[in-house]
């Protein structure tokens, strides 16, 4: 996976070798006025390091990364550095649908075994239990304010509140701030068995008046005027880990214009569609489903997309359908959710792009990357819709992946960017397994310059020692790319990496034309 800065070529010119070698040079140095020139700049062109200089009236941004994915977890996660002096590592999942930040302390009953160590009160000097009084809303046991909240799949949480400094992302370079967090003495069901230690709710506040809640993580972190000072957050979702920026959003990672819309911010982050229709390859509508979608709202803490039943049964028809009438979309049917792809190396490919028409004239594309995936059988690929037996529909996780989704709670608006998002592991396993995983994806783009096959007779001598001088300028030019892409501004700790993966050529240069 790799951003796209120029297009797709296939580089065969015809003339001498020293012309294709010039070509190449060319197609190189086009490449460097590209980045240059297409290196984009966010209306929050901001920095993530604090300290640095921003746009006129604009602030800082914070941002971390992203841990997880749609198979192994199901869910996406980040860190956070809680207390003083020393702080502590906590890993909490990424959660727009709920509003609680907590995770197992020292001395939970019944919490599980997760990544990181269970949060140590008597280890941070800053540390303190909230007492009950105004704030505490939700309960009072022995003078200590209290908590408990079940989430719709059937788990709960129990615990204490307490005040205590903290830090977004385990890098240690985003800014501290005090806020509420909550420290569980009790979990069940996927609480207890998740490898995450905890949760961090990033729904909004209720736009009620008079309405009152506990404050979230992102309510405190609003608050730290001097690093942020716009209500906006984003999520950028890769097959494996992302990133989390807080205060703005980056371009960077970004394939497509923003996507704006409306949106509703009150418990929930509500979004409008009104309607569904499959994009074909000259990139017309068809298949238009006008199902009612209900109550629309986009949660990262659903790892699938709901529709209501007459919606979804209209979509899964739709798609056999479309299928059938376009040679089986290169698959045939496994059961009712999947499948088996005629040809496993190419991907589901064939499968039509599912276009959201929302309110105020924008679309959304979801791509059959998004809406079907691997469960674990190679060239099995199974949907990551499914029915909701409530009138509701849920954008989760799959709908989100390969987009950078951005909250703007400042003006009402929801953004989607189809997004190159950065990949995060958490271990060497997981590395491995992405990188196994890579192998299947369709590169978005490729520069291939074939170099001539050289005679090594004397006559041909001038052409190969003009060859080697091509490819030492290739070299040379491909290490201005990168020291150029040193140099220009980031918005990430991301965004040093190049158009491929670390170690991969940029353009193939045979050196063996080099030698004699």
């Amino acid at each position: 996976m790799s951003h796209q800065f120029v297009p797709t070529y296939a580089v065969q010119p015809a003339g001498s070798k020293v012309t294709r070698c010039i070509f190449a040079v060319a197609l190189l140095a086009h490449s460097l006025a590209v980045s240059a020139r297409e290196v984009p700049l966010s209306p929050m062109d901001i920095p993530d390091s604090p300290g640095s200089s921003v746009g006129q009236g604009l602030g800082m941004i914070e941002s971390a990364p992203l841990y997880g994915n749609l198979n192994k977890y199901a869910y996406y996660f980040t860190d956070l550095l809680i207390g003083s002096p020393i702080p502590q590592r906590t890993s909490v999942i990424v959660d727009t649908g709920s509003r609680i930040a907590g995770f197992p302390c020292s001395g939970c009953k019944h919490c599980g075994n997760h990544i990181d160590a269970p949060f140590d009160m008597n280890r941070s000097a800053s540390a303190q239990w909230l007492k009950c009084g105004t704030d505490c809303t939700q309960g009072c046991v022995n003078g200590h304010c209290t908590y408990k909240e079940t989430y719709s799949e059937g788990s709960s949480i129990i615990g204490r509140w307490f005040d205590d400094v903290v830090q977004l992302g385990g890098e240690k370079k985003n800014p501290s701030v005090h806020a509420r967090l909550g420290c569980h003495n009790w979990v069940d069901k996927l609480f207890y068995t998740q490898r995450a230690n905890g949760i961090m709710g990033l729904a909004p506040a209720s736009d009620n008046v008079g309405a009152s809640s506990t404050p979230t993580v992102l309510q405190d972190l609003f608050r730290d005027r001097a690093h942020i000072s716009t209500k906006v957050f984003s999520l950028c979702l890769a097959s494996w880990g992302g990133r989390l920026t807080v205060g703005g959003y980056s371009t960077w990672y970004h394939e497509d214009h923003v996507h704006w819309m409306p949106m509703r911010a009150s418990k929930y982050y509500f979004a409008f569609p009104d309607t569904l229709s499959f994009l074909t390859e000259d990139e017309s509508d068809s298949f238009v489903m006008h199902g009612d979608f209900g109550v629309t709202i986009v949660d990262s803490g659903t790892t699938y997309t709901y529709f209501p039943r007459p919606l979804f049964n209209n979509v899964v028809s739709s798609l056999t359908r479309y299928c059938q009438e376009h040679d089986g979309c290169g698959a045939t049917r496994e059961g009712s959710e999947c499948w088996r792809l005629d040809d496993e190396a190419y991907g589901p490919d064939l499968f039509p792009t599912i276009r959201f028409h929302f309110q105020g004239g924008t679309n959304v594309d979801w791509s059959p990357r998004g809406y079907l995936h691997e469960r674990g059988i190679q060239g099995v690929w199974c949907q990551t819709f499914m029915e909701n037996n409530l009138y509701q529909t849920v954008l989760g996780i799959s709908w989100m992946l390969h987009k950078d989704v951005i909250f703007d709670l400042a003006t009402s608006r929801l953004g989607v960017a189809k997004a190159n998002c950065p990949e995060h592991h958490r271990d060497a396993d997981e590395e491995a397994e992405a990188a196994v995983q890579r192998k299947f994806e369709r590169p978005t783009w490729e520069v291939a310059v074939t170099a001539p096959e050289v005679s090594r007779s004397r006559g041909n001598l001038i052409t190969s020692w003009s060859t080697c001088a091509c490819s030492v300028i290739a070299a040379a030019a491909l290490v201005a790319l990168a020291a150029l892409r040193q140099r220009l501004p980031r918005t990430s700790a991301e965004s040093a990496a190049t158009l491929k993966k670390e170690g991969e050529p940029l353009v193939a240069v045979d050196a063996s034309l080099c030698t004699e």
